[in-house]
């Protein structure tokens, strides 16, 4: 009964911290829920580092809405709900890419293409890998690993000793650069190919 009070106790001091905004208490909330919260997405059948990048940008969300939370229940409550909700919108939008990448492949014979059209594309692949290239360094190194070398954010990071978190604020700093960057039709070539056929140029 003891230790149910002092957990409480402590509960409730840090809560007190993260509703004013102080980095400890966010420290002691990543720290008692963030492995729960992994095991529960990865019950989902995420891979490893996707359910590292929910689970921190539910975190994120937590701490942008410090003041919110009353109790330290709803934070649980939020933190769990946050992340079913984020897995499950990550599940629904990779199973459309993947009918888009799907129907896209099937039709994308490039020896049965016409010249013009073989060097439309083969442009487009080399406008992208030149857009890659000329983004800033650690930001180019990052996404060239990711897309190109198709190593997985864990694997970049261990390579450049680095941590994922990084890994993955410089491929989200990346997707926006391309963005602006290249034209409509190249970034939505971009977003299908990297995960199959770019690495191939």
């Amino acid at each position: 009964m003891e230790n149910v009070s002092t957990q409480k106790k402590e509960e409730e001091l840090y809560l007190q911290l993260f509703r004013s905004g102080e980095p400890e208490g966010l420290r002691f909330l990543y720290k008692t829920f963030y492995g729960a919260m992994c095991f529960y997405l990865e019950k989902m059948h995420l891979d490893s580092y996707k359910v590292e990048e929910l689970v921190q940008d539910v975190f994120i969300k937590l701490w942008d809405r410090h003041k919110d939370f009353d109790h330290f229940s709803a934070i649980r409550s939020f933190l769990y709900t946050s992340c079913r909700n984020a897995a499950l919108n990550l599940i629904h939008k990779e199973k459309r890419q993947q009918e888009q990448i799907k129907s896209y492949i099937s039709q994308l014979d490039i020896l049965e293409w016409p010249v013009s059209n073989q060097i439309i594309y083969l442009e487009t692949l080399r406008e992208i890998h030149e857009a890659i290239f000329a983004l800033p360094e650690q930001c180019s190194k990052i996404m060239s690993m990711l897309t190109i070398e198709e190593l997985s954010p864990q694997e970049v990071a261990d390579a450049l000793g680095i941590t994922t978190s990084t890994v993955y604020n410089q491929k989200k700093r990346a997707i926006d650069l391309l963005q602006l960057r290249l034209t409509r039709d190249q970034f939505f070539c971009f977003m299908l190919l990297s995960a199959t056929v770019i690495h191939t140029f």
